[in-house]
């Protein structure tokens, strides 16, 4: 199985590194060897013929791709289009218009490709690439999109099928509960945000965290999912300031069917959210049949979205071998 990177963040680079040390499994999983045939960042692409996967991420960390012999300045859109693969793992930023993250979708799809994302803003804006995969006789799998290494998506398709879902609710952010968590153990805003940075788990603008911008995203995502709507990023109510933050909040997501709310909220021993320590994440379903479902991580990081990303590559084979 052939598959193209665009985007090499720290995501990437753990995506990478779990393709190497995985690879015994992976090839269990797809009777085949995963081969990943080239690597694009916003400098150009790497064409790997073979190349150790360990030498890409080497050369990323030290001086950049361009480093590389086999490195050429071909932008994303044409290394999808030119070079011959069977999926495409599209994990570029989050974008105020979700490109070129979707341009790069649309790429895929016009080659015949499938695609796995993780990329929250293609979905926000342009939650029809779900609806073009179907007609286009593509699959689009984007588990990594909503609360990275937590299950959401797969636990409402294949373990939720008789229950409606009425509500869901949680700490879509482990940005915003790291720093807090280090505010409660003393540390200034500053330090814990330079800190949440240092291990990977921040955005590039930290504002998208912080003030609620990120776990927005991720409500939308879930609503236009979940009750079939319309809705956009600017109808949700966000009332996060930055400022505001301190020590006994949780930065909260409410989604109904009445919209998204994104909000800091006093908690107490007695809340869901007072074991959400560190880089946690929390989703809580309110269900008809299932009553309250609830996932929850201690750790929410670019390893772990880099797991789900992959295990969304074995599932598009696994759907195509279905068929």
């Amino acid at each position: 199985m052939r598959v193209q990177l665009i985007g090499l963040g720290s995501i990437g680079k753990n995506l990478l590194k779990l393709i190497s040390e995985k690879a015994p499994t992976i090839g269990q999983s797809l009777g085949e060897k995963l081969e990943v045939v080239s690597v694009s960042d916003t400098t150009g692409t790497v064409i790997t013929d073979g190349m150790p996967l360990s030498r890409i991420i080497q050369a990323k960390e030290a001086g950049g791709l361009r480093t590389l012999d086999s490195f050429e300045k071909i932008n994303a859109r044409s290394a999808i289009s030119d070079l011959e693969s069977d999926l495409v793992v599209e994990i570029t930023q989050s974008t105020k218009d979700g490109r070129p993250g979707i341009d790069h979708i649309l790429a895929a799809f016009d080659s015949g490709k499938d695609v796995v994302t993780a990329n929250k803003s293609v979905l926000v804006s342009d939650f029809d690439l779900i609806g073009t995969a179907k007609e286009m006789k593509r699959s689009l799998r984007y588990e990594a999109t909503v609360c990275g290494g937590l299950p959401v998506f797969n636990l409402m398709d294949y373990c939720m099928k008789p229950a409606k879902i009425i509500a869901v609710e949680g700490i879509f952010n482990a940005t915003s509960t790291f720093v807090i968590s280090q505010m409660e153990e003393g540390k200034s805003q500053s330090f814990a945000r330079s800190e949440a940075m240092r291990i990977g788990i921040a955005e590039r603008d930290q504002s998208d965290d912080l003030a609620g911008i990120d776990s927005a995203r991720k409500g939308t995502i879930l609503h236009r999912r979940i009750f079939g709507s319309s809705l956009t990023l600017k109808d949700a109510a966000i009332s996060c300031r930055e400022h505001d933050i301190a020590g006994g909040l949780r930065q909260v997501t409410e989604v109904t069917s009445k919209g998204v709310s994104v909000k800091y909220q006093e908690i107490d021993g007695k809340s869901i959210y007072s074991s959400a320590r560190g880089p946690a994440m929390l989703i809580r379903f309110n269900t008809d049949v299932l009553n309250h479902l609830t996932l929850f991580t201690d750790h929410d990081g670019p390893t772990e979205s880099a797991a789900t990303i992959l295990n969304d590559v074995l599932l598009s084979k696994a759907e195509k071998v279905a068929k």
